[in-house]
């Protein structure tokens, strides 16, 4: 999780706070984003990755917009899932264009989605790119 964290940190100069919500056992990353896509003036990505390999990184902003890049098991979908925006529902999964594995470069590949949206200010293209990043 300290790659995840350092990361994003590197990445982008709008990271305003990338923090663990515990010191002795942190199960989550909070990257808090300066500004956000549309009208959102700020954004929170909550990270969680599991020892097997499986994460789970869930974008929330003030404006209501969620979304979500999963890898675990799930019997209605892909194991590698996206979660589409503006409320992430549960039940309507897709294939993730996310296809590395290793943290650095799942948080390199989120990133590089998010800051397309962001420059384009649509989150049409969320889940969609060859293999990030």
């Amino acid at each position: 999780m300290e790659q995840v964290r350092a990361e994003f940190a590197r990445l982008d100069g709008l990271v305003k706070a990338a923090e663990f919500d515990s010191l002795i056992d942190p199960r989550v990353v909070r990257v808090t984003l300066g500004d956000g896509i549309g009208s959102a003036s700020s954004c929170r990505f909550d990270v969680r990755w599991y020892r097997g390999g499986f994460y789970n990184v869930h974008h929330v902003d003030e404006e209501g917009v969620n979304f979500r890049y999963d890898h675990h098991p799930k019997t209605d979908a892909p194991d590698r899932h996206f979660h589409p925006s503006p409320d992430a529902p549960s039940d309507d999964a897709v294939r993730s264009c996310i296809r590395v594995e290793e943290p650095t470069l799942v948080t390199r590949a989120v990133h590089s989605l998010w800051r397309r949206a962001y420059s384009k200010d649509s989150l049409q293209s969320l889940n969609a790119a060859e293999d990030p990043p």
